[in-house]
């Protein structure tokens, strides 16, 4: 009899009508990430950053430790290696998504949206209510741990509200083609999208620009910008910030990833944008121009955060800044801010916040028994959290290494001294 799973309440495994006991939180919450990505590997990393989040000093060699919760995972379901395997540097669970009710979910209020552009109440008002029918507690995943699990229960009850506003617009008489707008292909319950990444797990210090930011996006400027030097954990400061201003953005944030991305390009993300706030894929304007002119639209008196990582320039990304006095766009810069932007400018990390984030990385043990060597390792990474994360993750792969093993010093008598500098390969400024 093949596995089935629920997800829309607590974690729960079942074959045969027969729930299978996962006694372990940190192994559930191992299963919830590889249920979101069922049938396609996983990375060791995003597994890790999904599960262990801010409780990683528990187990230190996280790396290490995940074999041993693949391994408990198996023997729960009663399945081998064929079907939750090792690819590659990733995991892969070979389950069929359609025996995961996340997945028949969120199928149902897609073809629930479709079945009103389509002008069919009732068959939208049917698969609606059997999708709400799934839910069998106030949370899903609950009592799952990490950031992966909370990301997911937000996004997850957010689509739970959009089914009930939904529902409650369906019997409030508007109707066939209530759905849409009057000949425009738009929803009239606009979709609240949730794409922020997870909040980062190790993320550390950062008081004072955290409380800026915060700031400035509850006063409603628009944009506001994060810029600094690689490595500096721009993009994190703004996840982080974003997730903060959650309550300031009720209607939903947007992000996009634009590391890479030529000026050219940018417009290009309008589209999943519009996708995200409920515009079917059939409705989607063809030229930049209109998908811009619906964009604002979609967001008129609605307040809405757009994250915009990874951009030239201001000025580059400009379509896709919106322009309702409620929304507001917060975007990282990889080059310096124009005249007249409000924002942070991110350096390095204190030296005391350098240590503290390799000690959760490695775990505060570790870190305690060569006070010393770990201040020079985060001296020598610039007190930069990039380089701080690649050396850290090369000493969690290696649980045996001293951390001064990482350093390489300037005067070969002094092991830890000033000047030394990252072990070649590690990462350094």
């Amino acid at each position: 009899m093949e596995l089935h799973f629920t997800t829309l309440g607590p974690l729960k495994a079942w074959r045969a009508g027969q729930e299978l006991r996962i006694n372990r939180a940190r192994d559930r919450a191992v299963l919830a990430v590889l249920l979101a990505h069922a049938g396609r590997p996983v990375p060791v990393g995003e597994i890790i950053d999904g599960v262990w989040g801010e409780e990683g000093d528990e187990a230190p060699d996280r790396a290490a430790a995940l074999p041993g919760n693949m391994y408990r995972l198996r023997s729960a379901l009663g399945i081998d290696g064929s079907v939750l395997r090792h690819v590659g540097k990733g995991y892969c669970l070979d389950v069929d998504p359609d025996r995961i009710d996340r997945t028949a979910f969120l199928a149902a209020l897609a073809d629930a949206a479709a079945a009103r552009l389509d002008r069919q109440p009732e068959r939208a008002r049917a698969l609606l209510a059997a999708a709400l029918d799934r839910w069998y507690g106030p949370d899903a995943l609950g009592g799952v741990p990490g950031p992966f699990a909370e990301h997911e229960r937000r996004m997850l009850a957010g689509r739970r509200d959009e089914a009930l506003r939904a529902l409650r617009e369906i019997g409030s008489g508007a109707g066939a083609g209530a759905g849409t707008g009057a000949g425009t292909g738009e929803p009239v319950a606009v979709r609240r999208p949730f794409q922020l990444p997870p909040d980062p797990a190790d993320f550390t210090g950062r008081a004072s620009e955290l409380a800026l930011l915060g700031g400035l996006l509850a006063s409603g400027s628009a944009p506001v910008v994060v810029e600094g030097p690689p490595g500096a954990g721009k993009s994190a400061l703004a996840v982080r910030a974003a997730h903060l201003a959650g309550a300031e953005y009720p209607d939903g944030q947007l992000y996009a990833d634009l590391h890479g991305v030529d000026d050219r390009d940018v417009p290009g993300f309008l589209a999943p944008f519009l996708r995200a706030l409920g515009v079917e894929e059939q409705a989607v304007p063809s030229s930049a121009a209109d998908r811009r002119t619906r964009y604002l639209r979609l967001l008129a008196d609605r307040r809405v955060l757009v994250v915009l990582d990874g951009a030239r320039s201001v000025a580059a990304v400009r379509t896709l800044l919106p322009e309702a006095s409620g929304a507001a766009a917060l975007v990282v810069l990889n080059g310096p801010a124009e005249d007249g932007s409000s924002g942070v400018v991110l350096g390095p990390l204190s030296p005391a916040e350098a240590v503290q984030l390799l000690g959760r990385m490695l775990g505060p043990e570790r870190a305690e028994r060569e006070p010393e060597a770990a201040r020079a390792l985060a001296a020598a990474c610039g007190h930069l959290p990039r380089a701080l994360r690649e050396a850290a993750e090369r000493l969690v792969r290696r649980p045996a290494w001293p951390i001064s093993a990482m350093i390489v010093p300037a005067d070969p008598e002094a092991a830890t001294g000033p000047g030394a500098a990252v072990r070649p390969g590690c990462g350094g400024r």
